[in-house]
């Protein structure tokens, strides 16, 4: 028997009779012979030559028959009283069908006697009406496992899942692997050619086993574009938790989603409605934050709010009883988590009018609320051991690290660590982890997020992305993840090699992630140079530091919110002075817990004297960098499909033409903060600074198109992100300022 063979994209071939199951992070397919038979290199060779990445019906040679879905003639066929989140990724499925094959396949309930018609028949083995209409079993394996295979004696292909979510990520396998669907489809304005004859072989079979992190979490954090995007229009909320789906994430972290009289959010329910879990953010112990502290009291007991205090344990225990309740009764499915923290995303004691000094008294308060938050969620839902988690951000993190913290120990309690704040990277507190603890393990991660990092542009990158997990997976088996995508759309090339890391980490590749990812929506011409070109952006972020943590690349990059954060410090030090400006105008933001982090600038790593020295230095060094791969992208996105350049202009040209020009702003910007006392040179720069933000912004509205039409457009509301007219704002009154001194 020959040995299965795997290609670049993660597809396994396996040219045998029998069903097999082995696992990957892409699917498994059983294959017929030939008769006179392939050896290992010719089959691999074969199929090189003669598939494309992913499209698992082209996949089969010599297939014994084939099952043709013809326009208008074969249905959907589903149980009785089938779920809702699954009734909503059919209809999914049939719009794909319509973009594919200009019609919607209609929806039967129960099979017909014959089979002289097609029928695509979705099994939810946790649907206990299903039993009516379930073929012979094919094997599956545990939680999400996944299976699309077909019958072609009785013209079916069957889309079967283990439970709920396997069953919706069956549906979303066939469309991707069958029909050709990418997972960002909503994203990457595809255009897919119609046909009215899909042929799919009769001896598929796609198999899924259980991923290999139970639970995969996004956090849309910092969301000044989404949430208006979102507002825009009822249908963009089912455009991305619909692309969570397809990419196979299950969770969503929210924030505070408790309302009153003992209900959830809308948020908490539109996330449930679509299928996925919903677990809550560091701020926010039983799924609400101290934010709703004072209106729990007015709304639930219509008395004054009583003061925060650490001594009104009644009354802390009464808000966290209410809480756990509501989740308890909204019947949605939850990872609980324990937090005690601020209103917002800071410390207990900035709020707790009897808060301790000191941080072991400060961390001891935190250990005894922990552990009552727990105890009230067992009491609550009866459950001796309940899936929890905790995350340790910040001043947790940091209490954790000095051993001060000691989190509650079970056997489905999750510890949650943080890569390290503004640069993502694995904190102390986690290379100090005990792997013999007692507990599983978590990881939670920022692609973007506001105040220092990257937003309006990517910049961490697939391989830091793979370097963090795997370090922290060699701790210990990792068992939930949650990584902050920002507002969505910047970081979904990211999201998308998460997701695939996450369900098999063991056949996970960055390099061969991104090849499959530039196939797949760039096609197989091009898709090499196009995945140098994503390379090269990201290895042209200027390093403001050299690397610390033992082999990791490009620790500490300079993102598009610290320059914002250096525009706006340095536009508070133009004109202070009448001689030579303070060339150290730099310093850290509020509640920066570790002196040095808001810029992490060396100023020997960069042969510079100043903080403005070193700008100018790594923006030199930058710019030119950026520029080359904006000049590569124009040039080869001609040659790409037609119905392939408008995403490869969002999701890579448009970044690097964005930076390009942001450092080239920001390079004269601090060159005329340097030449004050020289006005000629003081306002040409400042000119070519505005000049520079203009074509930056530009660029980023090149991308604004379809549902994304007003995207960038009059959603600059929050002051921590990267205000493009408040900057030019601030440019204008510069040069009007420099020139009356004139």
């Amino acid at each position: 028997m020959q040995s299965s063979i795997r290609l670049s994209s993660g597809v396994y071939v396996k040219p045998r009779r029998k069903p097999s199951v082995h696992r990957t992070g892409a699917f498994f397919m059983k294959k017929k012979k030939k008769k006179n038979g392939l050896n290992g290199l010719a089959t691999f060779l074969f199929v090189i030559l003669t598939i494309a990445p992913l499209s698992s019906a082209q996949t089969e040679t010599a297939a014994p028959s084939e099952i043709h879905l013809i326009r208008n003639r074969f249905t959907i066929v589903i149980a009785e009283n089938e779920a809702e989140p699954v009734l909503l990724a059919i209809e999914a499925l049939r719009e794909d069908f319509d973009l594919r094959m200009g019609f919607k396949p209609e929806v039967e309930t129960g099979l017909p006697a014959n089979g002289s018609r097609p029928h695509l028949v979705i099994i939810n083995r946790s649907n206990p009406a299903c039993a009516a209409i379930e073929p012979p079993r094919q094997s599956l394996d545990g939680f999400e496992s996944h299976r699309v295979y077909a019958d072609p004696s009785a013209q079916r292909i069957y889309l079967e899942g283990c439970d709920l979510r396997g069953t919706i990520f069956a549906i979303y396998s066939f469309s991707e692997h069958i029909l050709g669907t990418p997972p960002l489809r909503h994203w990457c304005s595809w255009k897919p050619a119609v046909t009215a004859d899909i042929p799919v072989a009769g001896n598929t079979d796609l198999f899924f086993r259980s991923p290999q992190v139970r639970f995969r979490a996004i956090l849309p954090g910092d969301t000044d574009f989404f949430s208006p995007w979102r507002e825009r229009s009822p249908a963009n909320d089912g455009i991305w938790l619909e692309t969570v789906l397809r990419l196979k994430m299950n969770m969503v972290e929210g924030y505070s989603t408790i309302s009153s009289n003992y209900e959830v959010s809308e948020y908490a329910r539109l996330i449930s409605k679509y299928g996925l879990a919903l677990t809550s953010h560091h701020t926010s112990g039983l799924n609400t934050s101290f934010s709703r502290w004072k209106p729990y009291w007015r709304e639930m007991s219509d008395m004054p709010p009583p003061a925060l205090c650490v001594s009104n344990e009644t009354q802390l225990r009464e808000f966290f009883e209410y809480n756990a309740e509501t989740v308890k009764r909204s019947g949605i499915e939850n990872l609980w988590t324990l937090a005690f923290r601020g209103a917002k995303d800071e410390p207990f004691w900035n709020i707790f009018k009897d808060a301790p000094t000191s941080e072991p008294d400060r961390a001891a308060v935190i250990n005894k609320m922990l552990q009552l938050q727990l105890d009230t969620i067992k009491a609550v839902t009866g459950e001796t051991e309940p899936h929890v988690r905790i995350t340790f951000y910040d001043e947790i993190a940091d209490l954790m690290a000095k051993g001060l913290l000691r989190p509650p120990v079970s056997s489905n309690m999750i510890w949650t660590y943080v890569a390290a704040r503004r640069d993502p990277y694995p904190y102390n507190d986690l290379v100090s982890h005990n792997p013999d603890a007692g507990v599983k393990l978590g990881y939670y991660m920022n692609f973007g997020f506001a105040s220092t990092g990257p937003h309006m542009a990517p910049a961490e990158g697939p391989w830091k992305m793979e370097f963090n997990y795997r370090y922290v997976n060699g701790k210990s088996p990792l068992n939930f993840s949650v990584v902050n995508v920002g507002c969505f759309r910047e970081f979904i090339m990211e999201l998308s090699a998460n997701a695939r890391l996450l369900w098999d980490m063991s056949a996970y590749n960055t390099d061969r992630f991104l090849l499959d990812y530039c196939t797949q929506y760039f096609g197989a011409a091009h898709a090499r140079e196009i995945a140098q070109l994503y390379r090269d952006y990201y290895q042209a972020y200027w390093q403001p530091k050299p690397t610390e943590f033992p082999g990791m690349e490009r620790q500490f990059l300079f993102q598009d919110l610290r320059y914002a954060r250096a525009f706006d410090q340095i536009a508070k030090q133009f004109f202070k002075t009448s001689g030579k400006p303070d060339m150290n105008p730099l310093s850290d933001i509020g509640f920066e817990r570790e002196p040095g982090r808001t810029f992490r600038i060396d100023l020997a790593a960069n042969q510079a004297t100043s903080q403005i020295e070193a700008l100018l230095n790594g923006m030199q060094q930058t710019i030119p960098k950026f520029s080359d791969v904006a000049a590569r992208c124009t040039l080869i996105m001609p040659e790409i499909d037609a119905g392939q350049r408008t995403f490869f202009n969002d999701n890579l040209r448009v970044y690097s033409l964005y930076m390009e020009h942001l450092s080239r702003s920001l390079y004269h910007y601090t060159l005329a903060y340097s030449l004050q006392e020289n006005r000629t040179e003081l306002t040409g720069n400042l000119r070519k600074s505005y000049d520079e933000l203009v074509k930056a912004q530009k660029a980023l509205f090149e991308t604004q198109h379809g549902s994304f039409s007003k995207w960038y457009s009059g959603a600059e509301s929050m002051q921590r992100t990267f205000e493009i007219e408040k900057f030019k704002t601030t440019l204008k009154q510069l040069l009007k300022t420099a020139k009356s001194q004139k």
